[in-house]
């Protein structure tokens, strides 16, 4: 989908990706989790479930998308939500890769 829709082989597209030292899958995961990350922060009384925001977001299952993101920022789904929001910009994405 992305090769075809940037006009290039999925070959080129993995290719160009070596370069970055990250895998396709590894950053779409990555971009996904952050926008997860993104949607738990929203203000309590409009917060969406966790188990919304994975589905929203391609996570099929519930306890998958717990994992990765335990994995990804050291702490569980609920935990992020629950947690005092960083001052804006201040997101670290570092242990992604």
């Amino acid at each position: 989908m992305i090769a075809d829709a940037h006009n290039m082989s999925v070959r080129y597209l993995h290719k160009l990706f070596e370069q970055e030292e990250i895998t396709v899958s590894r950053w779409i995961l990555r971009q996904r989790l952050e926008r997860c990350r993104r949607d738990l922060l929203r203000a309590t009384g409009t917060a969406p479930t966790v188990a919304r925001v994975a589905r929203r977001w391609g996570f099929v299952s519930p306890s998958h998308f717990s994992r990765a993101f335990r994995a990804a920022y050291g702490m569980s789904p609920r935990e992020w939500q629950t947690a005092k929001p960083l001052p804006q910009g201040r997101l670290d994405t570092a242990d992604l890769t």
